[in-house]
């Protein structure tokens, strides 16, 4: 009884030695510097190309005080995430003359 018991707590502490060892455990560096990421894009800037973007009726939907019409409208023809379709319609928006 004791022999299977011994047996079966040798096993797990190998299998708990084999997981960290599989996973890369060990102490990490904190010292090191994090990984370089790259920049974010400024406001307005995120992957839009003025060939895809039909500015007038934007412009438009903005002056109709349509603003959330203006961001579905320029998610679906750039494919742009929600904020930065956001980030651009507003862009446009503080560059329309009032």
């Amino acid at each position: 009884m004791i022999g299977k018991l011994l047996f079966l707590a040798a096993g797990l502490l190998i299998g708990l030695f084999l997981a960290r060892f599989m996973r890369g455990g060990g102490r990490r560096d904190l010292t090191a510097p994090p990984p370089a990421r790259p920049p974010m894009p400024r406001i307005g800037e995120a992957r839009i190309v003025d060939a895809q973007i039909d500015d007038d009726e934007i412009r438009e939907l903005i002056r109709q005080n349509r603003k959330i019409e203006a961001i579905k409208r320029l998610r679906d023809q750039t494919g742009l995430g929600l904020k930065e379709a956001k980030d651009a319609v507003e862009a446009i928006e503080t560059r329309m003359p009032r």
